[in-house]
Parts: C-alpha cells; structure tokens; sequence
C-alpha cells in the first residue's frame, strides 16, 4: 500500500508507490514500502539533515524551515519560503573575528561596541564613543526642576564635559535631583528656552555666521540696512567721500566724484550700460551704451533737435517709420535751394571711373525746355553717378538706369521703335522673322510667299512690349506690330519699297502689281544693295 507523505502542518507532499524512493519532491531521498536497498538512502539521509545539506550552493528542493549550511561563506541559513536567509547572533569576542564574511556581526567584548563586515573592513555601529575614554555625544536626559516637575533636555557633552543643552521652556533644577545637581555643577544653576551654552566652559560662544539678532549693539536689529536684500530708510543716505559707490561682486560699475565731476562707470570689459523704463507694465530699453565700442547702441527718444556739423549713423539697416522725411528744412526760399538734394550711395573712397559714387537726387538745375523753370517746379528727380572732379563730387553726373515694375507717367521719348506684344509660338523664332497668326499655338513661322495672313515681326527691343508677362522670347517673342524694326530681307531692294512674305519666315521686295492690303507687311528704309537674307531696318504696318 502507498505511503502518503506529509509535512508538519499535514499537508500532502508525495504518494510514494511501493518499492519506489522519491529524489525530486524534497531534498532527502523519500522511501516507499518494501524498497530495497533502503539502508544506504536512509543513512544517507541522516549525513544531510547532520552536515545541513553542506555545499556550495543552495539545496534545489528545498522548502521551507529547511536549513543550508553555505559552505562558501561558512554560515548556517534557513529557508523562509521565499529564499534562504542566514541564521545566527553576531560573534561575541575581545578581537576581530577571522574570515569574515560580508553581513558578519561581531560584538567586541573590550569595549562594549556592536561591528558590521562590510565585505572588506569591519564597520562600527554604536555606541561611537567608549566610557572613560572622553565621550562626545548627544544625550536625552530627564531633569527634575525645583517644582518637583521632570523635565527632558538633550545634553551636548563633549570629551566629557557638558558644552550645552537644548531645551524646549525654561526652568530651575532641582539641587536633590541627582541629574539636577549634576547640571548645576556643570554651570546650569538656570536652565533657558532654546539652546544654551555652558558657563563652566572657558570661552564657550556660538561662533559663525548667525541667521537672526534681536539685537546688536543695543540697536534693535530691525533698526539695521539689508546688505543682502533690498531694504529702505526713512534718513539720509549719504556717501562722505570722492570714492563714491559701487554695484556688483566685482566693483562692476562705480559712480564718483571728481572736482565735483560725477562719473558714471562701466568697469568690466566689454559690459553695456542699459537704462530701462516701464511703459505700461512692459519693461523697455530706451538706451544703451555698448560696452564693447563705447558708443550708444540703442537709444529711444520723442522728439529730438541734433545741432552740429555732421550727423554720422553708423548702422546696417536705417529703419524710419514716420512717413515724410524732410530734406533743406530750413530753405525758406527756392533761390536757397542747394543744386541738388537727396540720397547718395558710397561706393568706397577710392572709387574708380567704374566704381563711381550713385545719387538720386533732386536737380534743382535740371530744364529740359531751355528755361530755369519745368512744369512749373524747378529741377526733376534724377539718378546718376559721379566722382570727386575738383573738391565737386557731383559737378560730372552721368545718368544711370532706374528699374521698376509699373511706372505711371508721361513719356516724352523713347529708344527704341516699335510697338510689339508677346505671343505664345509653337515654334522657335529668331528676331526679324515673318509670322502669321494660327499653327498650334497663336502665331507660327509664315511659311508662304505673298501669304495674305502675315501679321507681324519677331523684334529684339521694342520701344513698347504689351503683355510683357505672357511669357520669355523663347515660349512668347515680341511680336512688332508697327513702326520701325529689323526684317529679314531677301533680295534687293530701294527705300521705299514694299515688302512681302517671302517664305520660311523670311520678306522680299514685291513688284507694285503683286502687292495688295493683305500681304503687304510694310516697306523699306533704306536701300539694301545685295541678294542675301540680311536684317534689315523697314517700318511695317504701312501700305
């Protein structure tokens, strides 16, 4: 029959089958009934629960209340349930126990003081100091006061001596306590509220730095100035001597006085002085004088009147933001106005003829119609450039380009001839080539002679371009449409001839009876005296 196994609190561990022994379950071999051999395994059994399963590591079926002797370590533990945990008090000996291990305990029996093994060297935990041999340490200790009433205080002692005591009230002690005569003796005849020094102690002071006074000097301490804090004072504050003040760890900025000169100074090397103001809760600088170049950097002002000779600005970007600036304010009258007057542009002092100073200016000289006076105002806006001729750097102004996207106004000349506007092309066209309306896109190349349908030329610099934006000379040519511009011309030919579609984009002179309103392009300028395609100058758009 089966044996049922059980641990202490009858819980079933294993049925062990007859003649069978169980290795698994726990760490003892576990015999059934009518097994052979069961002697061997039986004193088997009995070496392990004697030596405590004596190995290196721990037991694998190991449960719990099961003890391991580590044998590693040489220390005893027990299994929790959860792992195992070493057993035993520390050792009890006047010196260091040898083959420590870490975790060890040991109580030195010379001095009555507890040690710990720290994997290396033995650690004290208490008492810190040994009786007799000059104690320092914090003592709670009970008093009774002349009431009879106890009272706990904390005693600093150190080297034997009481330095100190703390206490939460005061009181007086009581001269039959023996703690209370004890603190008598030790210079505590009174005991104060808070921390007190002893009297017996020669020169005993709380030295270092206090947080608070009532008093110093016999001056309330509140009746002081704040060194460290900001602080006010309903006197006088005044500084008796030409050394005057200064701010900052390092004496940064000192104001003195000199000859009753009052400086303000910036001492550390390249650091600004700012004056900031609050304008409606908002923090704003309205100066600031750059430490690094000595000059003001940034300034903020209302209204303000410079009286000099020159006004230097030395900035990257001038911004304005009133709307007028006015030049020659004080002319009162137009036989005061300077020659000219408005912006110049230095192109280095030692500018070459091509690298010459540029100005847009206003010329108070300038009357294209003979006259001192044009449109009613003297002079027109002009832009030119110019160099320094004889102390005179604008008595040789030469005109340059002004480049716009829109301009709106008069022309009263233009330098070029004709009329052109962009069309899109499905083919490339070169300037003076013959085109016709139509092909893939709006225009193509005329392909065909006396071609009733020829509309225009390819032109390389119209006087005036319409739908400038349409496109490039490549996707949309100028197509002149009237007035004078080069044709491709085969043939020969006498001013005034009329031109026709030749073919292939070229024109031709065409005989008076070939020529009709529709295919006549438009006619010569001047004689043309050989047969090769050549560009040459005719006015189209003309009969």
């Amino acid at each position: 029959m089966a044996y049922k196994i059980n641990n202490t609190f009858g819980t079933l561990l294993v049925t062990l089958a007859d003649g069978t022994i169980d290795t698994t379950t726990t760490d003892l071999t576990l015999i059934g009934k009518g097994y052979a051999g069961f002697g061997e395994k039986l004193n088997e059994n009995l070496i392990k629960l004697l030596e405590n399963f004596n190995n290196t590591s721990a037991p694998n079926n190991k449960i719990q209340g099961q003890l391991w002797f580590d044998q590693t370590n040489k220390r005893l533990n027990v299994y929790d349930g959860t792992k195992f945990k070493p057993a035993g008090g520390p050792t009890n000996s006047p010196t260091q126990p040898a083959n420590a291990v870490l975790g060890d305990a040991w109580f030195d029996t010379t001095s009555k003081q507890y040690y710990v093994y720290d994997g290396s060297t033995w650690t004290l935990i208490g008492p810190t100091t040994v009786a007799g041999s000059g104690v320092t340490q914090v003592f709670a200790e009970t008093v009774e006061d002349n009431t009879g009433t106890n009272r706990t205080i904390l005693k600093l002692v150190a080297n034997d001596a009481v330095v100190g005591i703390v206490s939460n009230l005061a009181f007086t002690p009581s001269s039959s306590d023996t703690a209370g005569a004890a603190l008598i003796s030790a210079g505590y005849s009174s005991v104060a509220q808070g921390i007190q020094l002893s009297s017996s102690v020669t020169s005993a002071k709380f030295r270092g730095t206090a947080t608070d006074s009532d008093s110093l000097g016999g001056v309330a301490a509140a009746n002081y100035l704040r060194s460290n804090a900001n602080d006010t004072t309903s006197g006088t504050l005044g500084v008796l001597n030409d050394s005057g003040v200064t701010i900052g760890a390092g004496s940064d900025i000192t104001m003195t006085l000199s000859s009753d000169d009052f400086t303000i100074a910036q001492t550390t090397q390249d650091k600004d002085i700012i004056f900031t103001v609050n304008d409606g809760g908002t923090t704003k600088e309205a100066l600031r004088i750059k430490g690094s170049t000595g000059r003001i950097e940034h300034l903020r002002v209302g209204d303000i009147t410079v009286d000099g000779t020159n006004t230097i600005i030395n900035t990257s970007t001038l911004s304005v933001e009133d709307n007028i600036i006015e030049l020659n304010r004080n002319i009162s009258a137009n036989s005061g106005m300077p020659s000219f007057t408005g912006l110049k542009v230095n192109r280095g002092n030692a500018s070459t003829a091509t690298e010459q100073d540029l100005f847009w200016v206003w010329d108070e000289t300038f009357a294209d119609d003979g006259t001192t006076i044009h449109g009613n105002a003297g002079g027109a806006w002009t832009a030119f450039k110019s160099t320094d001729v004889g102390g005179s750097e604008m008595s040789a102004p030469t005109l340059v380009d002004i480049r716009a996207n829109v301009i709106h106004a008069t022309a009263t000349a233009a330098q070029y001839a004709d009329l052109a506007e962009r069309y899109a092309t499905d083919t490339p066209l070169e300037t003076g080539e013959v085109v016709i309306l139509g092909g893939n896109q709006e225009i193509t190349k005329c392909m065909e002679e006396l071609s009733n349908s020829v509309f225009g030329v390819v032109s390389d610099t119209p006087a005036y371009l319409m739908n400038a934006e349409a496109g490039n000379n490549d996707t949309h040519p100028a197509i002149a449409l009237k007035e004078r511009v080069p044709v491709r011309v085969a043939g020969k030919g006498s001013a005034g001839d009329r031109i026709v579609s030749a073919g292939t984009g070229m024109a031709r002179v065409a005989e008076l009876n070939e020529c009709t309103a529709f295919n006549t392009l438009g006619r010569l300028i001047k004689d043309k005296y050989n047969e090769e395609v050549a560009l040459t100058e005719c006015v189209i758009g003309i009969k």
